[in-house]
């Protein structure tokens, strides 16, 4: 399988996985789009599709944090985390549907984040963008089902990326409640989703976070 790669700005990096894969005998194409703007997204949708014949499997995982109290957000920048959050996701997938229903075989995964469940302070954009993005896989899992398409969400928690560097770095490791999980503690559940093993799940949010999410629920309903 052919993986194409898609960046803004990490050109570096993304030479640099796409090396990695060919590396262990795949092979790999990175390409500079904007996944909120929708001409580039059809340019680079188009161009995938004319050189490979079709896409099999699309992760929506471009994500932005831009992280401030609600009272401080003005419009441009509520306006751009949503944008890139959910409306890349929308218009990736809305980009590759029709090469997916024309073969009769896709796969949708998109990562959201657990941040829908508990949003710590100054994450509504965040959090909303991300609650958007798993209403939008059910619908669109609704949709697309009797074409043999799957479409599912991962819900990581807290993943140590060059997004996140500022965060784990001030906050530390760990807090005694989970540690901070890694890009390939959230691979392996993608990769199953993206395999005919997974045929019989649809529209679901799977999370991956190294049991937070049960451990932050269990603290909240202590008595005070």
């Amino acid at each position: 399988m052919n993986i194409h790669l898609v960046y803004l700005n990490a050109q570096d990096a993304a030479r640099s996985v796409a090396a990695e894969i060919e590396a262990a005998g795949g092979r790999a194409v990175a390409h500079q789009a904007d996944v909120s703007s929708e001409a580039e997204v059809a340019t680079l949708v188009d161009d995938i599709v004319n050189k490979e014949g079709t896409v099999h499997v699309l992760v929506n995982n471009a994500g932005v944090i831009d992280d401030r109290l609600l009272a401080l957000t003005d419009l441009a920048q509520w306006d751009r985390v949503l944008r890139v959050n959910l409306t890349g996701s929308f218009l990736m997938s809305r980009a590759v549907v029709p090469a997916m229903i024309d073969q009769g075989w896709g796969r949708i995964i998109n990562i959201s984040s657990n941040s829908v469940r508990v949003p710590s302070a100054g994450q509504s954009a965040y959090a909303a963008s991300k609650g958007g993005l798993e209403a939008l896989t059910r619908a669109l899992a609704a949709e697309v089902g009797r074409k043999g398409i799957r479409v599912n969400a991962v819900a990581p928690g807290r993943i140590k990326t060059d997004m996140t560097a500022s965060f784990w770095t001030r906050s530390g490791a760990d807090d005694g409640e989970s540690r901070w999980g890694l890009p390939e503690d959230v691979s392996g559940i993608v990769g199953f989703l993206a395999s005919d093993e997974a045929d019989y799940v649809q529209g679901q949010t799977i999370t991956v976070d190294g049991g937070r999410l049960v451990t932050r629920q269990r603290v909240a309903r202590r008595p005070t």
